[in-house]
């Protein structure tokens, strides 16, 4: 355990952009600010249903399933579905489908503008348990927007659907579809894939289809630069970088810098195991790596700062150099405040050891809020803060589900049903792990932040609110549990996107707007 430091949090989570910006903007996956964060002045909703249609302003099928994130700009929205199923879809692992559709929607009102095909090299299981190939989020700068298929497509189009360009891309042989999202700088479009067959310095695909705990017949996998505007390769990012790391981006001394990952489950071949930082320059050069630790891409860096979980710890580290600032201990330690159905109220907080679970936190769910960093837990239904400053671990248990009964809300705290229908009536088959609570060994979707109150939302489409100012993390700091649907109706592993004082969000069935008035 390192020496107890101070931390100075003055400033942390800066935005990366101009509070104007954020009022319309939802560029891309990580948003306006390009840390999951939007700070300003218009008030956004924290209490909802779509069940009862309290405040949603409109609620539009979607053809198809899909789990991309919602790109918003103005009264344009962007994101991704699989092209329409077919019972020729479902083999003997269940539904595998390649190829997708990019979608432009009104903004004010959900309807389908335009929609392109975005034709896929390899299948991917549909409504995975982890990703597909509708994960990547588009992306888009105003004038442009770029698509990606992480079956092995990027195309970039026009605001009004004009195909500027489109190119395939090879896929590996397992875990094809990537954490890694889609971004834009300095004039190029920036992805997670292999290098070109062509390429001397690209490692042979050696491993048997779909062998996912190959040892030495993967290629690596790197970042790699394409023009916006043209398509064309510009750069490769030469540490690799693992499927399980998403991409964190902030600023150091003014620069834009990427913290990138290398390891976790199945073996990946990028070597070493750890993590990296990178300047986003044209020489893409490396700051500082940590090697030999397991933290699998659950990253988030502020402008002092970068964090990380291990397999037991959360680590604090120095943005500028990598070294250790901070190691808190996670696995076995901390308090909970649990609800006790029987009285029909929160208990007092007691020790949490007993919360064992393989995973710290479900995967993808961790965010920083000044002081404190926000995570779901492994365990199912509970939600987990960590103050930076005292080393403090608290646990809150929330409720599983929103019942809806003679029109009212009620919570449940253990039963819950499942189902990911979708927007044509098409029956998914495969992972049945996909149907459970969305807790522990499932990629949930990102939270995101507005205005100091953080959104996690849940497979089940259940959301918990929470006020991450809250000096205790107690059933006070819960603000609303929403519902995005009926109980086993709802499915989705997207994340957020807020702009116009409007949440969007999408399931497997439909895209939601929420927001007072009509």
């Amino acid at each position: 355990m390192t020496p107890r430091t101070t931390l100075p949090l003055v400033g942390l989570f800066a935005a990366l952009t101009s509070t104007a910006f954020c009022q319309d903007h939802w560029p891309e996956h990580r948003g306006p600010q390009r840390n999951y964060h939007l700070s300003s002045q218009t008030e956004y909703p924290t209490d909802w249903s779509v069940a009862t249609g309290k405040n949603i302003r409109w609620r539009m099928p979607l053809p198809e399933t899909g789990h991309s994130g919602i790109a918003v700009w103005g009264d344009r929205l962007f994101l991704t579905c699989f092209r329409q199923l077919t019972a020729e879809d479902i083999g003997p692992k269940g539904t595998w489908v390649s190829e997708t559709r990019g979608y432009c929607l009104d903004a004010n009102t959900g309807k389908i503008l335009w929609s392109c095909d975005l034709p896929g090299q390899r299948p991917n299981q549909v409504n995975g348990t982890f990703t597909d190939s509708t994960t990547p989020t588009p992306v888009t700068d105003g004038k442009h927007v770029w698509f990606v298929n992480a079956g092995g497509f990027m195309a970039c189009h026009t605001l009004d659907g004009q195909r500027v360009w489109g190119k395939e891309f090879e896929v590996r042989t397992k875990h094809s579809a990537k954490q890694f999202q889609p971004f834009l700088h300095g004039g190029n479009l920036y992805y997670a894939m292999m290098r070109d067959a062509s390429d001397p310095q690209r490692r042979e695909q050696t491993a048997t289809d779909y062998d996912k705990n190959s040892k030495t017949g993967w290629p690596w996998m790197y970042i790699r630069c394409f023009d916006a505007l043209t398509g064309q390769p510009t750069a490769i990012m030469p540490d690799g970088i693992s499927v399980h790391s998403k991409g964190a981006l902030g600023l150091l001394h003014g620069e834009t810098v990427l913290l990138h990952a290398r390891g976790g489950s199945h073996s990946p071949p990028e070597k070493p195991y750890g993590v990296s930082l990178s300047r986003l320059n044209d020489a893409h050069d490396l700051v500082w790596e940590r090697q030999g630790l397991s933290f699998e891409g659950t990253d988030f860096i502020d402008e002092k700062y970068a964090y990380c979980f291990d397999r037991n710890d959360f680590f604090v580290l120095d943005l500028a150099t990598g070294e250790t600032v901070k190691q808190i201990r996670i696995r076995g330690t901390g308090s909970l405040i649990a609800f006790d159905e029987n009285v029909g109220r929160y208990l007092e907080p007691a020790d949490a050891p007993e919360l064992k679970s393989p995973h710290l936190l479900t995967h993808r769910t961790n965010i920083g809020v000044g002081k404190y960093y926000f995570f779901m837990g492994g365990q199912p239904g509970i939600l987990g803060r960590i103050d930076i400053e005292t080393e403090e671990v608290s646990y809150l248990q929330v409720p599983m589900q929103v019942v809806i009964e003679n029109g009212k809300k009620k919570f449940s705290w253990s039963e819950f049903k499942s189902g990911d229908m979708t927007g044509s009536g098409f029956t998914v088959e495969g992972d049945k792990r996909r149907l459970n609570h969305g807790f522990g060994h499932i990629s949930a979707a990102t939270p995101i932040v507005v205005n100091d109150r953080v959104y996690f939302s849940t497979v089940l489409g259940t959301v918990y609110v929470v006020d991450a100012t809250a000096e205790q993390f107690d059933e006070n700091a819960l603000v609303a549990v929403n519902d995005l649907g009926m109980p086993g109706e709802t499915w989705t592993l997207s994340p957020f996107s807020a702009a116009g004082g409007r949440l969007y969000q999408r399931t497997s069935r439909e895209i939601i707007c929420i927001g007072s008035g009509h």
